[in-house]
C-alpha cells in the first residue's frame, strides 16, 4: 500500500501504471491485480488508507489535548499542529490532492466522501467544536494544503506569509 500511495501521489489514478507499483514492491503486475482487482480498486484502497491515517493522527492529537473537556480551542490547536506535522509528508498530501482530482469517478468520489466524512466526524466529536469554529479550522487546513503543495514556506513574499497565516501557523 505504501508503494501504491507513493506512485499515485505523483501520477494520480490515470497517470500511474500498475507496472510501476508492482516493480516498486518487487512483485508482478498480475499479482497486484490478484490482490486488488483493478487499478481503480487499488487507488480507492490507497485513498482510504491515506484518509484513515489522517483521521487517526487528528484523533490522537485531540484526545491527548484533553478532548472536549479541555475546551474547543486547545483541542483544535493540537489537531492543527498534528495536521501540520502530517503535511511534512508530501506524499500523503499529494495523495489527498490526487484523490480530490480523481473524484470525477463515482467510486473514487464515494471513497473520498467517506474518508472526509470520517475526518469531519472525528474532529467534531473529539473537539466538541461548534459549526463556525470547525469550519474555520477546516478552512485553515485546506489553505495549508495548498500552501504546502506550492512549497510556500520557502517563499518570502507577503502573499505567501498571508496564506500561511503567521498568527495561526504552528511553526511560526
Amino acid at each position: 500500500m505504501a508503494a501504491a500511495i507513493r506512485a499515485f501521489a505523483v501520477g494520480g489514478l490515470h497517470g500511474t501504471s500498475t507496472d510501476s507499483i508492482a516493480d516498486a514492491v518487487g512483485v508482478t503486475q498480475p499479482y497486484v491485480f490478484r490482490l486488488f482487482g483493478t487499478k481503480r480498486d487499488l487507488f480507492v484502497e490507497a485513498v482510504r488508507s491515506a484518509f484513515e491515517r489522517t483521521r487517526l493522527v487528528l484523533e490522537e492529537a485531540g484526545v491527548r489535548a484533553g478532548g472536549p473537556d479541555a475546551g474547543v480551542e486547545p483541542v483544535l490547536v493540537a489537531m492543527g499542529e498534528a495536521y501540520w506535522r502530517l503535511l511534512r509528508d508530501r506524499t500523503l498530501l499529494l495523495m489527498q490532492l490526487q484523490a480530490y482530482a480523481a473524484s470525477d469517478d463515482a467510486v473514487v468520489r464515494d471513497a473520498v466522501r467517506t474518508g472526509f466524512e470520517a475526518i469531519v466526524g472525528t474532529v467534531r466529536r473529539v473537539s466538541g467544536a461548534p459549526d463556525d469554529a470547525f469550519r474555520a479550522w477546516l478552512a485553515q487546513g485546506m489553505l495549508w494544503n495548498i500552501a504546502v503543495a506550492m512549497d510556500l514556506e520557502r517563499e518570502t513574499s507577503s502573499w505567501a506569509s498571508l496564506c500561511l497565516g503567521t498568527e495561526q501557523h504552528p511553526r511560526r
